[in-house]
């Protein structure tokens, strides 16, 4: 076999060198550094978009089932408000129904201890840890308000009694009003059971 020699006749400054990339171990080592840091936030980016993306479906799917649900949590809301304004009427027929003998007598007391010329007009109770009535009148004489005060406290359901307010409303007919505030005794009680002494004693008396 004939070996091929190549020889080349050019100069020496028209001859191409071809040399040999070389890379140092001081550059090389921070760019192996560098391209595996680069490939390590790529991938975390992926990752952490691809989480993203699943977050966000299974957002819309909780989202989509709140949806489909909303009526039946409105249902509840309704119901519950329902059931606390049953409660409250409840509450207010128990209590109406407890106290029912009590505010009677509390009524007949006030009409009872009326003075001469004076007449209420309004009664309204405040809804109170302890019950307050307060009570609008009017009178001709302006002294008879002290005299109905006085009465007043003589009742074992009143056990506290203020004026609140009084003035002259009518010049030609001199009428007064007057509003008062009556502190209620809880503690005094009617017996729950059993007919008044009235009714009793006459009930005795046409047995015999």
């Amino acid at each position: 076999m004939i070996e091929r020699i190549e020889i080349n006749l050019l100069p020496v400054e028209y001859r191409v060198h071809h040399k040999k990339l070389e890379i140092k171990r001081e550059v090389a080592y921070p760019l192996a550094g560098m391209a595996i840091i680069v490939l390590g936030l790529s991938l975390f980016t992926i990752a952490t978009q691809n989480s993203v993306w699943i977050f966000n479906n299974q957002i819309k799917a909780v989202q989509s089932s709140i949806n489909q649900n909303k009526p039946i949590q409105n249902e509840i809301v309704k119901l519950k408000n329902d059931k606390t304004t049953i409660q409250e009427k409840i509450k207010a027929l128990e209590l109406i129904d407890v106290n029912r003998e009590k505010w009677v007598k509390l009524m007949e007391d006030f009409s009872a201890k009326l003075p001469d010329y004076t007449w209420l007009v309004a009664i309204k109770e405040e809804a109170a840890q302890s019950p307050v009535v307060h009570i609008e009148g009017r009178t001709y004489l302006f002294p008879e308000v002290a005299n109905y005060m006085s009465n007043l406290k003589e009742c074992e359901y009143v056990r506290e009694v203020d004026l609140s307010q009084i003035e002259q409303i009518d010049d030609k007919d001199k009428i007064y009003r007057f509003s008062i505030s009556c502190a209620i005794n809880p503690e005094a009680y009617l017996v729950k059971t059993g007919m008044p002494e009235e009714l009793a004693s006459l009930q005795s008396d046409k047995m015999r």
